[in-house]
């Protein structure tokens, strides 16, 4: 028997499916380092998370758009090739996902990580076979935002009924998508944010661990 209000369950990928910042971090540095942008660990290990158009501007005080989208472009190089082999899948989220399977739920995944990264890292890790739709983010930037990307995998998956979706990420970009789309969320706290985030920026619910999410969800 599954939670009865909820039909469809939407899922971030990094710090909720995935460990992917040392991937992303190496990337990153490398990035950086090659057109001499100063940076702290600090601030690259907050750039893991929003939309690096976003990240950029508000973390590295970068203003300058033609700038940013080289920074993109090379970083994106790097990834490619190869950084984005630095992932691991988080200890209990197959068992996780096999159990919202079993149980009849509709799993999609809406991430602001570029889309042809996202299905070769979902291939690779043997993650796609869980879901129903796997989303993220456009090239172009026209679905970057996590609202956005929500919107779309929704529209995907055909659902209309906003009040039967729960969206499960674990940064405060995942919690303000949800509620700009109009769908229930939950914070995880195995991933890069922590309980205050959660709290902050309203998440309906507030769960520690995959196993959580499965007392919670199948009943």
């Amino acid at each position: 028997m599954t939670n009865k209000k909820y039909k469809t369950i939407l899922f971030d990928l990094d710090g909720t499916l995935i460990d992917s910042k040392p991937g992303i971090l190496t990337a990153i540095r490398k990035t950086l380092n090659e057109f001499q942008i100063p940076y702290t660990e600090e601030v690259i290990n907050q750039m893991v998370g929003p939309p690096f158009r976003i990240s950029m501007k508000e973390l590295l005080g970068i203003e300058d758009m033609s700038l940013i989208e080289q920074l993109i472009f090379v970083y994106r190089t790097h990834y490619k090739g190869g950084d984005w082999k630095g992932c691991s899948i988080y200890d209990g989220v197959e068992d996780m996902l096999t159990a919202l399977r079993g149980a009849g739920y509709t799993l999609g995944l809406a991430t602001s990580k570029p889309l042809q990264y996202t299905t070769i890292i979902m291939e690779s890790l043997g993650l796609d076979k869980y879901f129903d739709y796997v989303g993220g983010a456009t090239g172009d930037a026209t679905a970057e935002m996590k609202t956005d990307v929500i919107n779309m995998v929704l529209s995907k998956l055909n659902v209309t009924d906003l009040d039967s979706v729960l969206m499960i990420g674990d940064r405060l970009y995942d919690i303000e998508g949800a509620k700009q789309s109009g769908v229930d969320s939950m914070g995880i706290l195995w991933g890069y944010g922590d309980r205050a985030e959660h709290e902050n920026c309203g998440a309906d619910f507030i769960l520690s661990t995959p196993s959580e999410v499965v007392n919670f969800l199948v009943k």
